[in-house]
């Protein structure tokens, strides 16, 4: 810092790497302090590579998923709840380029949280089926929604006519010129009434709603996909649902997972820059010499992690 006089003691403002301020009739000049973000450590290429997917499923899904998320905090939108709570889940990782080319792997993601009693599914691919008991009735081609609803209401005390079950499918595809994973979504819903007459598989989708032993299952093959059953129900205008998670059926899923899925994710952004001296900096068996390489022994540190 210094205080200057003459014809520069009345400059105000930043010149360079200089700042100038005027204090008590003086100018006071000081050097810019310089601040240099390191923005690829392990745990941002990590974050990174990993919240893209989530985005794009959230794309997918919002404008069936408003209030999906009712013990939301004032001030946070269901978005917010859908990435919070899914960046803690199974990361699935996107390079660079696929995520420039909109890329969306359909993966395991919670899609709801609320206060009814969740619908539990038990089984995995394409035959997993729900506590959801349908008792001796079943559903078949002839089933109408009335007939269904009766079905739900007899045999589960937590359902009562009014309610709502909405089915969703997000199928996984890959661009045949591209390479890159896409997906579509699917949605459909059913209200429980006595009144219903239509029937039941005109009004859904059939293989997110058949009879799997007696209960609500999944039947057929969507092809690799993820799947899921929401009940809701609305009281004194609030939206209560139940909180689900997707079940996995994408035989896809595997390569956008793991250490080599962010490798290559990671890569694609540039390498990381983690603290080598740092104890959770990594596995400790580098054994690159601190000097650098033989023709630069001792020569400023040839480890690029510094």
């Amino acid at each position: 810092m210094a205080i200057l006089s003459g014809l520069v003691s009345n400059m105000k403002g930043s010149a360079g790497s200089l700042t100038f301020r005027r204090s008590s009739g003086r100018t006071i000049v000081s050097e810019k302090i310089t601040t240099v973000k390191v923005t690829r450590t392990e745990l941002q290429q990590r974050h990174r590579t990993k919240w893209a997917n989530i985005v794009q499923m959230w794309k997918g899904l919002s404008n069936e998923l408003r209030e999906a998320f009712s013990r939301k905090l004032a001030g946070r939108s269901d978005y917010n709840m859908f990435v919070q709570v899914n960046m803690q889940r199974l990361p699935v990782y996107l390079t660079k380029q696929q995520v420039t080319g909109g890329a969306c792997v359909a993966a395991p993601y919670q899609l709801t949280q609320g206060s009814l009693p969740a619908i539990v599914v038990t089984g995995s691919g394409q035959s997993a089926s729900t506590d959801i008991a349908l008792g001796s009735d079943g559903i078949s081609a002839s089933t109408t929604v009335a007939q269904f609803s009766r079905s739900v209401v007899t045999n589960n005390t937590d359902y009562q006519y009014g309610d709502q079950i909405t089915y969703f499918l997000v199928k996984q595809l890959v661009n045949a010129d591209t390479a890159i994973p896409y997906c579509q979504f699917f949605s459909c819903k059913v209200v429980l009434d006595t009144e219903d007459d239509r029937k039941l598989w005109d009004v859904v989708m059939r293989n997110g709603f058949s009879s799997q032993d007696g209960c609500l299952g999944h039947s057929g093959n969507d092809g690799d996909c993820v799947y899921a059953w929401v009940h809701s129900r609305k009281t004194n205008g609030m939206v209560k649902v139940s909180p689900q998670t997707f079940v996995n059926a994408n035989t896809l899923l595997s390569e956008y997972t793991g250490d080599l899925a962010y490798n290559l994710a990671a890569s694609s952004y540039g390498t990381t820059h983690d603290v080598y001296l740092s104890p959770n900096g990594g596995s400790g068996s580098d054994a690159t010499p601190s000097g650098g390489s033989g023709d630069n022994p001792g020569g400023g540190g040839g480890n690029d992690s510094l």
